[in-house]
């Protein structure tokens, strides 16, 4: 049930903010611009239902393999504490499938749109990238912003143990950094960026058209960097 718990709080995080993306982003949809307050909205209650449901079901919510490397590093600190290697690697191979399985779904529900869509650009629906790259200081960024938002929400998991607060404090977590940190197009979990990355690369996606991934950006900020912005909030959290 704890993998289960990964897997469909991941699906429902990945599924609501990807379809919102396919909807600006392709033709013939019924949203087809971009609204930035509607596009903080959309991404926050997307996390906010995935953690809930993640809760609900009896999961640690993770959703995040930032989170997981620092529980790994928090077990190595206190065996009383964290999660074992086993049970880390399980849980982010429910993240990965679950990112596939969003990917899928988008794609059956937007099949026509893809195709409608011809050379616009498409890698972006599925991961984050930054107005202007500069991959020294998007890496800081991805840094910082990914610990500030696991830090509440952490802080709220190890407080509250309430599947709604805690979907209320992810809902509040991500619309606070879209509408301030807005300037990298971060992501905050290499779950949302890097393994979707690897997911669009294999996916068929009628008018991929050969668009390429840019491996280094995400590898670097969106995987490390926010990566080490989880286990920095895990180390944290628990310190307090």
């Amino acid at each position: 049930m704890v993998l289960l718990s990964e897997f469909v709080g991941s699906l429902v995080f990945l599924l609501g903010g990807y379809a919102y993306m396919c909807n600006i982003n392709l033709k013939k949809t019924l949203v087809s611009k971009l609204n930035y307050i509607e596009l903080a909205v959309a991404w926050s209650l997307a996390v906010g239902f995935g953690l809930t449901v993640a809760v609900i079901m009896g999961g640690p919510a993770a959703l995040n393999p930032g989170v997981v490397f620092g529980q790994w590093i928090e077990k190595l600190i206190d065996p009383a504490k964290g999660l074992n290697l086993a049970d880390g690697a399980l849980l982010i191979l429910m993240e990965f499938l679950a990112a596939g399985a969003a990917e899928i779904i988008c794609m059956i529900f937007f099949w026509d749109s893809f195709k409608a869509s011809g050379d616009a650009p498409k890698r972006g629906i599925f991961s984050a990238y930054p107005v202007k790259k500069n991959m020294p200081l998007n890496f800081v960024q991805e840094v910082l912003a990914t610990f500030l938002f696991l830090f509440l929400v952490l802080e709220t998991i190890k407080v509250a143990q309430n599947a709604i607060a805690i979907g209320i404090v992810g809902f509040a977590a991500v619309m606070l950094l879209s509408l301030t940190l807005n300037s990298t197009g971060f992501s905050m979990n290499g779950m949302r960026s890097f393994f979707s990355s690897i997911w669009f690369a294999i996916l068929p996606f009628p008018n991929k058209n050969g668009e390429k991934v840019d491996w280094t950006y995400q590898i670097v900020v969106n995987l490390i960097g926010s990566s080490i912005g989880g286990i920095l909030a895990v180390i944290v959290v628990n310190a307090i």
